[in-house]
């Protein structure tokens, strides 16, 4: 996938930030890179987003997340209404991976089914950079302080695992599986694990999981799936040979 990267930010004084900038941001996510190229550009003064931009789907930004050593701030921004009808379901799987998402949206959106999705917070896209990178701050902060709060909970991907596969797809998969903080539907992983304007197939993701189980396997342990009603749940990795 694809990544848009801008001239860096103006380093701060040394007595803001030292010799590198701290951003607030851990991963910013684009449903269409250009036009979050252009925000961030409005934004770069306010210090608060990387200087590079993950297309929806992008398998670093997810492993960036997952690999994470603190709770992840991620910005979802949605430059227009096209993907209103996938968007709650979009941030409901992307609060799986990361602690806390922010969504940027049109002036007209609904907030109200984002935040019951899982949004820390939705705020327009077109409100004043200031105000943008205030909000932004502000979620960092009290992200930060619940970080101190519950610091025994974070569970981190086994990177190093020896059953952790090389390809790159295998191994997101196997480290989406690990580091959830609840199972996960297919339908959430197929919307993730396509692109902006399509899923995954159905097949593919059945592929991944069946390349996945055969190597696990071989080690006694397997991909845990419960499928009813035609809709697959997959509970994480678990010991013992499967059944099927």
């Amino acid at each position: 996938m694809p990544i848009a990267e801008l001239t860096a930010a103006p380093s701060l004084s040394p007595d803001e930030a030292g010799d590198t900038i701290t951003y607030p941001v851990d991963v910013v996510l684009s449903l269409q890179r250009e036009r979050t190229a252009n925000l961030l550009r409005t934004l770069r003064s306010q210090h608060v987003f990387p200087t590079l931009i993950h297309g929806w789907g992008s398998e670093q930004a997810y492993s960036t997340l997952l690999h994470t050593r603190q709770r992840s701030l991620t910005v979802l921004d949605v430059p227009d209404a096209r993907w209103d009808a996938t968007l709650v379901q979009r941030v409901r799987a992307l609060s799986n991976l990361s602690a806390t998402v922010v969504v940027l949206t049109p002036e007209d959106a609904d907030p109200a089914p984002l935040l019951l999705a899982g949004a820390a917070n939705v705020v327009s896209r077109d409100a004043s950079p200031r105000e943008l990178a205030t909000r932004i701050a502000a979620e960092r902060r009290w992200l930060d302080d619940s970080r101190r709060a519950d610091r025994g909970r974070l569970v981190h991907t086994p990177s190093n695992h020896p059953l952790r596969p090389r390809q790159s797809s295998q191994a997101l998969l196997f480290d989406m599986l690990c580091s959830a903080a609840r199972p996960w539907c297919c339908h959430e992983l197929r919307l993730l694990l396509g692109t902006a304007d399509s899923p995954l197939s159905r097949r593919a993701l059945q592929a991944r999981i069946v390349r996945l189980d055969e190597r696990l396997n071989c080690a006694g342990m397997h991909v845990d799936c419960s499928t009813q009603w035609g809709r697959t749940v997959l509970l994480g990795l678990t010991g013992g040979h499967s059944g099927a």
